[in-house]
Parts: C-alpha cells; structure tokens; sequence
C-alpha cells in the first residue's frame, strides 16, 4: 500500500493512502488486421481489467482502441466478440450531395465517421489519459479517430497521427475535433441476476468552434459469431426508416444471445429521455460494411447497435449513460424497465422544485 505525506494548516504531519489510479492491466490477445488493405496484423493490445463486487464478471477496456470495451466476461463465459470493439461509440454524418456522381451511391459510402474504436488506415483513436480506482472503476480520455476515412470532405481536416509520426497511407487516415471520455462503474441490479451490470457514463467534446451538424450516434455491441438469437425492445416500427422519438420510446434496448431461450448473452440498454431526440431506432445489423453496401451477406451478424440523432454544437460538450448488461434477457428487460421509473421519478421531482 503506497502513502503520501501531507502537512495540515495547524502544522501537523500525517499520512494519507494514495489511490491506486494505475488500475490491473494486462496484455490481451486479439491478432487482427490493422486495417482491411494491409497485411500487418495487431497480435495484442494492453487492456485495463475491472471486476464487479462479486467477481461474477471481468470488463476489459482495449487502450490502444479509445479504451472501448472489448471484453466481458460472466462466470467465465465471453459474452463480447473480442476481437476488437465489444461495445463502442461511433457517429456518422451523412454528405448532403446530390451531384450525378454519387446518385446510386449508399449514403454510408461518402459519410463522416468519427469513432472511438475504430481505425482510420491503421491509426487508432489514441487514448491520451486513463485513471483507475482499483479493479471497481475507470476513466479514459481518447481522441476520436474518421473509421469511414472521409475527413477530407470536412472543413480543415486533421492527419491522424500515431506514435508521433504523421499517417503516411494512401488514403490517409484522419483524426477528429471530438475528445471521448469514458467512465466506466459497476452498478447493483435490484432484481435479479448478476447482482451488478456494467455503466458506460460517455462524455464527447467537440473542440472546435463549429457545431457537427445532425449526426447519428451509433451505441453499438458486439458479439461472438454464434450468438444468433436477437432481442430488442422498442415500440412496434422504430426502424431506420420509421424512428421513433425519445417520448414515444424513453428506453431502447438491443441484444445477441447464443440460445433460444435468450439467457446466455449481453445486451445494451439506453434510456433516451436525456437526447430529447425526435430520430432513434434498433439496428439487428449494423456491421459497417452492411451498412455501406446493403448486402447482409457482406460481413458476419455480430454487430448490432441502438441509434440516436443528435447534434454537438461548438466547443461544447455532450453526456450520457448506457449500459452493457450480461445474463438474461428477462432480467435485462426488468432492469430498463427499473430505469425508466427512476427517470420519470427525477423527472417529476424536477417539475416540483421548479
């Protein structure tokens, strides 16, 4: 146990137990491609582990990706894909052009693509600061990094850098105006098992004077391939084609589970009320290269994601929670359903004191 000494005004010396702010860490192997043109593989990245109160489950945030989440474990079981993202923030803005030349073309293909876990041409979004309260919590600041490699179609577009040297790929990979702070806890469920889920408190901040414009912002999970039983909970047609808004759906949820009966797996669970959103949606599929081309057969099923519109105005911030919960689907369903009371609670002692 490390101490530090401390004067105290009335000139008394005393000790006072430092933090353990460097948190457990360790190598984790993922032996991926650094990008989908190049033959130079990744064969590990340092992760920080936190373990829930009870040790039921191991989280594990990748520091060479943003800190994202990209290893959940409960009793044992890896319930993320762990190969690389397991649970990430991604943005996506969409090129208002209509010229000949993009007529035919998915949207997706020229879109802005700001993302915490993702590459542009090999260069990571770079986590710049991480602190640790012991194996219970974490806090990571990352620069967002363009995973559609499209910055160039913005207005003073950044070269990403990676290990102090300038991205030198063609097409260059970008880096974005947008910091990402993650907080990452163990929260009780109050029905119920496992006795805790896991809180992602996001933070984004546009450094840059000019607002984003309306952006889709992409909370996504990822799951191992033979996890092919889907949940969601949403109202009847909340699809990217017909959104809901945040009063007609306070709570969106979506999962991945390996049987039938949907209790070995994960989902994500997103209360909306907060985004005062008139555009969110589930996607089953939301693997990138699907949505770029709109062929299902494209890429692996393990990708899905809740959706939001939402605009980030200049040198401003904007926050929210989510949560990455294990176990069953029942339960998972009781715990939202838990959360929209606790909102509408707040919301209603807020009216009160005004």
């Amino acid at each position: 146990m490390i101490f530090i000494l401390a004067i105290f005004a009335n000139g008394q010396l005393k000790s006072q137990k430092m933090p353990n702010v460097r948190g457990h860490t360790e190598e984790y192997p993922i032996n991926m491609v650094n990008y989908w043109q190049s033959r130079e593989s990744l064969k590990s990245v340092q992760v920080i582990v936190l373990r829930d109160p009870t040790d039921e489950q191991e989280a594990r945030f990748d520091l060479t990706h943003g800190a994202s989440l990209i290893s959940l474990r409960y009793r044992g079981h890896e319930l993320l894909f762990g190969k690389s993202a397991g649970a990430n923030i991604e943005m996506i803005s969409f090129r208002k052009d209509t010229s000949e030349d993009m007529r035919g073309l998915s949207p997706y293909w020229s879109a802005y693509h700001p993302s915490q876990g993702g590459t542009s041409m090999g260069i990571p979004s770079t986590t710049a600061g991480v602190a640790c309260d012991g194996e219970k919590s974490m806090r990571a600041i990352a620069m967002m990094v363009d995973a559609g490699v499209d910055n160039s179609f913005q207005h003073s577009p950044l070269l990403g850098v990676w290990k102090g040297k300038i991205s030198d790929t063609f097409p260059p990979g970008y880096s974005t105006p947008y910091t990402i702070e993650t907080d990452a806890s163990w929260i009780k469920n109050p029905n119920g098992e496992p006795k805790y889920y896991l809180k992602l408190h996001q933070v984004v901040v546009n450094i840059r004077p000019e607002g984003s414009g309306a952006m889709d912002w992409y909370l996504e999970g990822a799951s191992p391939l033979k996890f092919k039983y889907n949940a969601i909970y949403a109202p009847k047609n909340c699809s990217e084609k017909t959104p809901c808004s945040s009063a007609t759906a306070p709570l969106l949820m979506n999962g991945r589970y390996q049987d039938l009966a949907r209790t070995h797996g994960f989902a994500i669970v997103v209360p909306t009320t907060k985004w005062e959103t008139n555009s969110a949606y589930v996607l089953k599929n939301a693997e990138y290269v699907k949505l770029l081309y709109g062929a299902v057969w494209a890429a692996p099923r393990h990708t899905f994601a809740v959706v939001l519109s939402h605009e980030l105005k200049g040198l401003s911030s904007y926050s929210f929670d989510w949560y990455v919960c294990a176990g069953s689907w029942n339960h998972v369903q009781i715990f939202g359903n838990y959360l929209v009371e606790q909102i509408n609670l707040t919301n209603k002692g807020d009216k009160g004191d005004k």
